[in-house]
């Protein structure tokens, strides 16, 4: 890209923001076409529950920068589909955590293979090497807009 006159399509945050688009659709494709009624969004919250069961909603919110009404709005789709439940706190009845159903547990490992076929498939000609250091720069670039 020659940095004397900005253009679009060679534009970093151009190409970002397509390929990033390009991936949430392909892993809606894929989630689709293999019978779960999860998109990228409630995936991302999924994902997370199986990191670690039992968030907050605003811890949600943050690891997945996004802001509480979106999560919120999540997070009933997510109740309404089955996946999760909204528990009140032990000691704070003001904070509700939310937990993995039983059926939101069965399809961790359906929705895991998707997101990695996915990733295979954006990676597919792309050296391992290459990929490390891809994630890194985007790390960097996240780091330095914070």
């Amino acid at each position: 890209m020659s940095f004397n006159k900005y253009q679009l399509d060679e534009s970093l945050g151009y190409k970002l923001f397509h390929a990033s688009r390009l991936m949430s659709n392909r892993l809606n494709q894929n989630f689709k076409e293999n019978d779960f009624n999860v998109t990228y969004e409630q995936w991302q919250i999924l994902s997370r529950l199986y990191e670690q069961d039992g968030q907050t909603q605003n811890h949600l919110a943050q690891i997945n920068e996004r802001d509480q009404a979106s999560v919120s709005r999540l997070i009933d789709n997510l109740i309404k589909r089955g996946l999760v439940m909204r528990r009140p706190h032990q000691t704070d009845r003001r904070i509700n955590l939310i937990y993995l159903t039983e059926e939101g547990k069965r399809i961790q490992l359906g929705l895991e293979n998707l997101a990695l076929k996915t990733i295979d498939e954006a990676s597919f000609g792309i050296s391992k090497q290459d990929l490390e250091r891809t994630l890194a720069i985007l790390d960097q670039i996240r780091e330095n807009l914070k």
